[in-house]
Order: structure tokens, then sequence, then C-alpha cells
């Protein structure tokens, strides 16, 4: 189709058809279309300003956000959604003031219909996403409490886009919330995104964060907090920096079987091949799950040192011990003697 087909749909074609030239924007990828979506922002039928707004998340072009700003105030949240999304993609700080305000709106009595949740999650993210520090105490109260009166779940969820905002932001304020929110009593799928939030972090100063929240502090309940611990490793791991594993390593002596696990998962995360070796231990742990995350690693980073005890658990009467242990027995038979070196051969020429 021709740009000049999908100009004239957009513009005078019904409402079915102004829709799918919206999506004929998106996918022909063409900037010089853009204008015509920002222009469709202002059709009077919500599910074109729908379609506009989604494909504008193609170009993230920062001229569409006067227009967009204005749909956060639209009376349809199915619009308000999608465009809470796309202003976030585009990262122009001066949506913060009306995505704040799409929020608190919704926050005075809780959101009553799922397109407004969705909207308040959308523009939580947002805010992260524009990296608005006016934000800053907005999320975290919305981190700490949720909703005042809504549906649990929805409670859980707008913590969770919370924790997620935290991260992108990345603020030392920001990490000092995360880390605090992780306790025990918190449900699952809150410290997961944590986590992720954690997991996003790349200033100096959340790594300095993180890996100090690695250790309890005087008359720190370990019971509450020991999540904290696994957390940090796991988002340690996810985000890639070896600098963390001496920070890490003494956490193999650790009472709870999740930090192992974690740790173990982190040490294959960083392809960290130097201090492996602290791994062996769990080999011996009474708990399966240990064992064969342990297993596992020591396979996948190749410690050569772990052929003996690996040999000796391959008999685990744990089925998921042995299998791991055959696993990493077979990577580790796989690999060069040690000291040689294997010479890169390129594959043969096909035939002429």
């Amino acid at each position: 189709m021709s740009a000049e087909q999908i100009i004239n749909e957009i513009r005078f074609g019904g409402p079915e058809v102004r829709v799918r030239a919206a999506n004929n924007i998106a996918v022909a990828n063409n900037p010089q279309l853009s204008v015509y979506l920002i222009e469709a922002l202002g059709d009077e039928e919500p599910e074109v300003r729908i379609a506009a707004a989604r494909a504008l998340q193609t170009y993230r072009d920062p001229r569409a956000v006067p227009n967009l700003i204005g749909l956060l105030y639209d009376n349809n949240f199915l619009v308000t959604e999608v465009v809470a999304t796309t202003l976030g993609m585009i990262g122009d700080q001066s949506a913060g003031k009306a995505l704040q305000d799409a929020i608190e709106r919704a926050f005075r009595f809780g959101p009553n219909t799922p397109p407004q949740h969705q909207t308040v999650l959308q523009s939580v993210i947002a805010l992260g996403r524009i990296k608005d520090g006016r934000a800053l105490a907005l999320l975290i109260k919305i981190l700490k409490h949720g909703y005042k009166n809504s549906l649990s779940d929805w409670h859980v969820q707008a913590r969770q886009a919370a924790a997620l905002a935290l991260g992108l932001l990345d603020q030392p304020t920001a990490t000092t919330a995360l880390i605090e929110a992780l306790r025990d009593k918190e449900r699952p799928e809150l410290r997961e995104s944590i986590t992720l939030g954690l997991s996003t972090l790349r200033s100096p100063d959340s790594f300095q964060q993180m890996v100090a929240n690695l250790s309890f502090a005087p008359f720190e309940d370990h019971t509450q907090l020991w999540r904290r611990q696994e957390a940090i490793i796991i988002a340690l791991g996810q985000r890639g920096d070896r600098a963390a594993v001496p920070y890490m390593i003494p956490l193999v002596n650790s009472p709870y079987a999740e930090i192992k696990v974690a740790l173990s998962q982190a040490l294959i995360k960083l392809g960290e091949t130097d201090r492996a070796e602290v791994l062996i231990p769990l080999l011996r742990d009474r708990l399966a799950e240990v064992r064969a995350s342990a297993a596992q690693a020591l396979g996948f980073l190749g410690v050569r040192a772990a052929l003996g005890p690996l040999n000796a658990v391959a008999v685990d009467p744990d089925r998921r011990v042995a299998g791991a242990a055959m696993n990493a027995l077979e990577n580790l038979k796989a690999l060069p003697p040690a000291g040689s070196s294997v010479a890169y051969l390129p594959p043969p020429m096909p035939p002429k």
C-alpha cells in the first residue's frame, strides 16, 4: 500500500479504515508518516485514538507529547492506558506532571474498572521510564501502601509497577526503598518485581547499596530479612557485574537453601569460573535443590576440581541431583585437557 493511500485512509476513511491505516503506518516504519498519527490523536472515535497512540510507540516522536498529554485526561480509560504506555516509551519528562495527575486521580478512591487500573500501572511505569525524579515520593508511597481501596490483586499489582518504576529511576532513595521492601512476609510476586527492579539499576551508588545490604546489620531479624540477600544476589547476577562476586561468595555458608541456590545461579549468569570451586561443598548439602543447583553450576562453569565430587553425587538417590551431576560430568569431560589450546578451524567452503 502506498503512503498516499494510507494518508487518505487515515484522514477520510470510516472508523475501521482509519484504525487499519494507523496500524499500517506503524508497520511502514516511515517517520514522514508520524505527523498523520499525531493528527489522528484528535479523532472523535476512541478506537482510532487508541490505534494512533499505539502506532506512535514505533516512532516515539517527541512532537506527539503535547497531544498525548492531553489524552491522559480522556474520558475513555482504554485510551489513557495506551497513551500512558506511549509517553513512557517516548521518555519526555514534560509528561511527568500529567502522569502523576492521572495516578493521583485514581488513587483518591481506588480504580473502579480494569482499564482505569491499567492506566495507573502504565502511568507508574512511565514515570520510571522518563526518569522523573519529581515522582520519587509518589512511587515510594505506592510501593509501600498500594491503593487505599481496591481488589487485593490490584493492590499488589500497583506495588509491583512501583517497584519496576523505582528501578528504572535508579536513584539512591529509590534503591533504599526497594531494599527495605524485601521482607519474608511480602507476597512472592511482589518480591519478584522488586528483584527485577533492582536488576535494572546501573549506577555505582546502587551497586554499593546492594552489596552493602548483603550483610546483616547488628540486631536485624534474620528470619524476616534473609529474602533481602536472596533478591540482591539474583539482581546482581542479572545485572552482570562480576565485581559483585567477592561480596556474594561468603553467602555460600548461608543457612538458607534459597540463598545457596540463588548464589549458584548467579555465578552461572556472571560466568564466574575463577572462584566457582566454593560451590563444591554444596554437593554435600542436606537439601536436594541445593545439591542439584550446585552440580549444574559446577558443570556449566567447567570446574575441573569438581570431577571427583560429581562422580559421587551422580549416584544420589534424588533423580534431580543425579541428573544434574551426570550432565555436569558430561560437560567437564568434553573440555579440552588442562593447559591445552584448541585452535579454531573455520567450516569448510561449500562446493562450487
